[in-house]
């Protein structure tokens, strides 16, 4: 997640045309290029390392560079490459917006659906003057509700663990905290990020699909684009390629949040993520199918404009699809992006269709740094200055 918004402020400076820091890549140096942006942040990462995996005129590459951590025993693990394993925090949101986009064209839901028809066991779901919060009011963060809940036995303002902080929140405290929670404006009106929002969208998704959020992830991504990597729970093979979290110099855990999977559960890999983007771009193994197309589509249509909103918040002259932020690049054409950090890591993603470029970065030092940001952006800057 991105507690304090810091990557949304990065990714729109970039996306209104500031100029590139260096020249436009060419094809045939695409490695040198990728390099030398990496290289001029690896002063920021401190402990830990990079990956950077790139897509570029139909050239993907992936590269490492700094260190995966130390394992227990104090054996080192080396060099990251596209296999080492890293949380990746709010870039599972639009693996979540992508499934209730397949839920919307197989008509299971409607994104107009009031949020209380698919959670019609909770004792109340909160409304605005007769005024629902409806799914796309999830999926864009506009629903009304906070970052985060304040339960009983969790408050930001008074962590158990500040090193492990979800780690106590349970589904059942997220539900009475939303039977409870009054909201300060109607729904679809202002922009205000929102993890739990993403959260109480895939339990929505759950009843449903009448599905698991797990189940539903592998039916609709995971299992259909080929991505082995990208997953809620570790198998031993792969916790033995996961990068060690770091924090101020020191290895931190791995953050668990059971209540809040489908906002930023996921763990996954450079391989895997570039494979997620190509998918994107309308380049599936094998081909899309008419489904699976039908369904990115829908998940990278805009749902929401930062200017027709009464209170646009830190999204500004920017957009949401589903789960994607949406940023115009110099030319007008869609910036598709997001970012997101846990205790440990820092990650980004974005692809353009129109330019046919993709960049995804992984980082497992100081997240408060958005080293993985910061390189994302520059590579945008670069294949942008075209």
């Amino acid at each position: 997640m991105h507690a304090r918004g810091l990557g949304i402020g990065l990714a729109l400076a970039v996306s209104v045309g500031l100029a590139a820091p260096a020249a436009a890549v060419r094809t045939d140096g695409l490695r040198d290029t990728v390099t030398a942006v990496a290289e001029r942040r690896l002063g920021e990462v401190g402990h830990g390392g990079l990956v950077v995996g790139v897509v570029h005129e139909g050239r993907t590459l992936v590269l490492g560079f700094g260190d995966s951590g130390q394992a227990q025993g104090g054996q080192a693990k080396g060099r990251p490459n596209g296999r080492t394993v890293f949380q990746i925090a709010s870039l599972t949101k639009p693996f979540t917006g992508t499934i209730l986009a397949e839920l919307i064209r197989a008509g299971a839901v409607r994104a107009s659906d009031p949020l209380r028809r698919h959670l019609a066991a909770s004792p109340r779901v909160p409304e605005y003057d007769g005024r629902p919060i409806r799914l796309v009011d999830l999926a864009t963060h506009t629903a009304g509700l906070p970052n985060v809940p304040e339960t009983p036995n969790f408050s930001w303002s008074r962590l158990e663990d500040p090193r492990n902080p979800y780690k106590p929140l349970t589904r059942a405290e997220v539900d009475a905290w939303l039977a409870g929670y009054e909201l300060a404006a109607p729904p679809g009106t202002r922009f205000r990020y929102s993890n739990v929002g993403m959260a109480v969208l895939g339990e929505a998704l759950e009843a449903a699909a009448g599905a698991s959020y797990p189940d539903l992830l592998k039916r609709v991504v995971t299992a259909r684009f080929g991505l082995k990597d990208t997953t809620l729970t570790l198998s031993a093979e792969q916790r033995a390629r996961k990068a060690v979290g770091h924090a101020r110099g020191r290895p931190v855990p791995d953050w668990e949040a059971p209540a809040m999977q489908p906002s930023f559960g996921l763990y996954s890999t450079a391989d895997d993520l570039v494979a997620w983007l190509r998918v994107n771009l309308g380049d599936c193994p094998g081909g899309c199918g008419d489904d699976a197309a039908r369904t990115l589509a829908l998940a990278q249509t805009v749902q929401v404009e930062g200017r027709a909103l009464a209170d646009p918040g830190t999204l500004g002259l920017g957009a949401m699809a589903l789960g994607w932020f949406v940023s115009p690049a110099a030319d007008g054409t869609p910036i598709y992006w997001h970012s997101g950090s846990t205790g440990g890591f820092n990650a980004y993603m974005a692809f353009s269709r129109a330019h046919r470029w993709a960049v995804v970065t992984l980082n497992n030092s100081d997240p408060e740094r958005v080293v993985a940001d910061r390189v994302a952006v520059d590579l945008v800057r670069v294949f942008e200055d075209r």
